[in-house]
């Protein structure tokens, strides 16, 4: 299965490098937009730093040298670190005690908060109310991703925007539905129960040779899965306003069970071998699966022999259950180039110019309902020929909760444990989930002292 595995963020900084690798086109790169014009004269001759993590540096540094082709009277130097999350964020939080923060860096959802609490960014509402961003604002973004940089403590205020509207979609292979013999595809009505049933006719036809759903909840630990499950149930992951994760309460028990019922008839038996290339959806064995739509251009190169394509996540209840995040960009709360960096931002976020080029070199979706609506990102050649549900994906999407400090690891943690204490030792999923809420709201409470 592929996944964003928001509990594990060594895995996840490495991961946000995957998409980068697409052609480089510069076609965006041709002069100012009408949002750059009014900035222009005020900012030529600026020099902002921009650092980002190792895996993003060579795209990174393709959007500086877009923007300075624009612009041949600003600079803009790319700067790298590390793709460690922990060691990422604590070199920010020196830089800033030092006074050597970079003017605009990379953001992502679990290190908002953190940035935030360590005065790194700044906060950026004032800006965007006047007209900082150009024709953009606050309104223009997609809510639910501008939310992952509104800090706990303080969700007045915006401490960073997003990059990309990354969701996911259930991808479905056709040539294994037809080795089967099972020819009813996902459509965008399906519930959860007509994905497992489905799933389950094409093992049972396959004689186990094909897995229906590549596991759904794999190790435990991909919260962009879980979560969206347990809100549709009436659930939560964490609630700020109680300050606890509900992940043991009957809510998220009837996700858990739904979740974990996947295994030995719509998924085949649970291993802890999650690196099996058998299991995974590029190896033509597996029938469906959900995954992000940043996995579109690495199955694009390897599953040529294969009839593939994408459709919106199946719902429960009525509810969407596909899930999100984002990374982002935010500016330094002590850079003294803010006007320079709010003129990089503007151009970036433009649909027309820094936007096109993200979408072309990064493989992004526009985190703005102008660039959902026509941004370039769903033009490619098939597959998949319906890459366009990402946007209605990423419109109903449900992200990442936000949690105190490295309390997200201990989820991850908890979650994968509670996963393997039903499956392999006979455990209760009543008793295993709520021994796992209990100990991610002790590492809450502890982050709290």
């Amino acid at each position: 299965m592929m996944s964003h595995q928001a509990g594990k963020p060594r895995r996840v900084l490495a991961a946000l490098a995957v998409v980068a690798t697409l052609p480089l086109v510069l076609s965006a790169c041709g002069g100012a937009s009408a949002s750059d014009a009014g900035a222009a004269g005020e900012v030529d001759g600026s020099s902002i730093v921009l650092n980002t993590i190792t895996g993003l540096e060579p795209q990174f540094q393709q959007y500086a040298d877009a923007y300075m082709e624009a612009f041949p009277d600003r600079k803009v130097e790319v700067r790298s670190t590390t793709d460690d999350a922990a060691e990422y964020a604590q070199g920010l939080a020196t830089a800033r005690l030092s006074g050597e923060l970079p003017d605009v860096f990379f953001n992502v959802d679990f290190l908002a908060d953190t940035l935030a609490t360590n005065n790194v960014t700044l906060d950026m509402t004032k800006g965007l109310a006047e007209g900082k961003l150009g024709d953009l604002d606050e309104e223009s973004f997609l809510p639910q991703f501008v939310g992952q940089y509104r800090p706990l403590d303080n969700p007045d205020q915006i401490t960073g925007l997003p990059v990309s509207a990354d969701s996911v979609g259930l991808f479905f292979n056709k040539t294994a539905f037809d080795k089967a013999g099972v020819t009813e595809y996902p459509e965008a009505d399906w519930t959860w129960d007509d994905m497992y049933r489905v799933a389950t006719e094409i093992q049972t036809k396959s004689g186990g040779s094909i897995t229906g759903l590549a596991a759904p909840l794999a190790d435990g630990t991909a919260q962009i899965v879980f979560g969206p499950v347990i809100q549709a149930f009436g659930g939560t992951v964490y609630d700020a306003e109680t300050g606890k994760s509900g992940i043991g309460q009957p809510e998220a028990l009837e996700a858990w069970e739904l979740l974990l019922g996947a295994y030995g008839t719509a998924s085949g038996p649970y291993t802890t071998t999650t690196d099996d290339p058998t299991l995974k959806f590029d190896s033509g064995n597996v029938a469906m699966a959900i995954a992000s739509r940043g996995g579109v251009p690495g199955l694009q190169e390897t599953m040529t022999d294969d009839n593939w394509d994408v459709q919106v996540l199946p719902t429960i209840d009525g509810n969407s259950t596909a899930g999100g995040g984002s990374y982002g960009l935010s500016i330094a709360q002590t850079s003294k180039s803010q006007d320079a960096a709010w003129a990089f931002l503007s151009w970036f976020y433009d649909t027309d110019t820094g936007m096109k080029v993200a979408q072309e070199v990064g493989g992004v979706i526009p985190p703005t309902d102008d660039g959902i609506d026509n941004g370039i990102w769903k033009d490619g050649t098939p597959p998949p020929a319906s890459i366009a549900i990402f946007g209605e994906s990423a419109r109903t999407a449900v992200l990442l909760t936000q949690m105190p400090g490295s309390s997200s690891t201990t989820m991850s943690e908890a979650t994968k444990k509670a996963t393997q204490e039903v499956l392999l030792n006979g455990k209760s999923i009543e008793d295993a989930f709520g021994e796992a809420e209990q100990t991610v709201n002790d590492a809450i409470e502890k982050q709290s002292k």
